[in-house]
């Protein structure tokens, strides 16, 4: 029977299972994405609950040989954990979702634990979510083999012109925009394009437009790749649109 101890790790997702019992999705440095099942993880009695926290840096041991390994133990890291309220937890709960859509299990990828660790401290700052969570998704998309073509115009090979206007295409690339072109289409500026290649993002941050546009274009992208998924995370977003707060993802 497999048995791993002291892996540092966050919690994705949980659910209930039967009557004491939860189900976690864990993000792991060194074993990727999995499934544990937490015995006795929920009611007064239980002496793990109030370690099972989301966006919480954790140190966990699990067992097993199934394809759900239960959770041996499970301690907070000697790690303050980010501070995360209102816009800013939404904002967390969106990356976690995503993680869960975009990872497949067992697959190691320490790099996006890496950056998925600093991407909660980031968010900890309300006035740079928007900035962050673009941030999170080029760089996520690019470690999952996923990362955008901005080398050159993907049609001529001509380099990106600042002062010009593109379309992206999906698997594609940047393709100097035209009339005839759909509304389906993003569009983005060269300007924002040789930002976002060189990973000027404080730059991007400060101009309103670039900003709008590379939203556009990560939303296209995900969308994409999710296929029939849908984000719920968007939707908790929405009674904070009513109260006049900008929707960030």
């Amino acid at each position: 029977m497999k048995v791993v101890n002291t892996q540092i790790a966050y919690i994705l997702h949980k659910r209930a299972y039967r009557e004491t019992s939860s189900i976690l999705e864990v993000l792991t440095k060194d074993h990727g994405r999995l499934s544990l099942m937490a015995r006795g993880a929920r009611g007064a009695r239980s002496k793990i609950a109030g370690n099972l926290m989301l966006f919480t840096p954790l140190v966990i041991s699990w067992q097993g040989k199934a394809a759900m390994p239960y959770l041996k133990s499970v301690e907070r890291a000697d790690l303050k954990a980010p501070t995360l309220k209102n816009k800013s937890l939404l904002s967390a709960m969106y990356i976690n979702e995503l993680l869960m859509y975009m990872l497949h299990k067992d697959d190691v990828h320490e790099d996006v634990f890496e950056h998925y660790h600093h991407c909660l401290y980031l968010l900890e700052n309300e006035d740079n979510l928007e900035i962050s969570l673009r941030q999170f998704e080029t760089k996520l998309l690019e470690m999952l083999g996923f990362g955008l073509n901005l080398n050159a115009e993907a049609d001529t090979g001509k380099a990106i012109v600042a002062d010009e206007v593109y379309c992206y295409f999906l698997e594609h690339g940047a393709v100097k925009s035209r009339d005839s072109e759909g509304a389906s289409v993003p569009q983005i500026s060269g300007a924002c394009l040789l930002a976002l290649k060189n990973s000027h993002y404080q730059a991007i941050s400060k101009n309103p437009s670039h900003l709008a546009e590379l939203k556009q274009l990560m939303r296209f992208i995900i969308s994409h790749h999710l296929g029939s998924k849908k984000l719920k995370s968007r939707e908790l977003f929405k009674p904070v649109e009513n109260k006049s707060l900008r929707h960030n993802y």
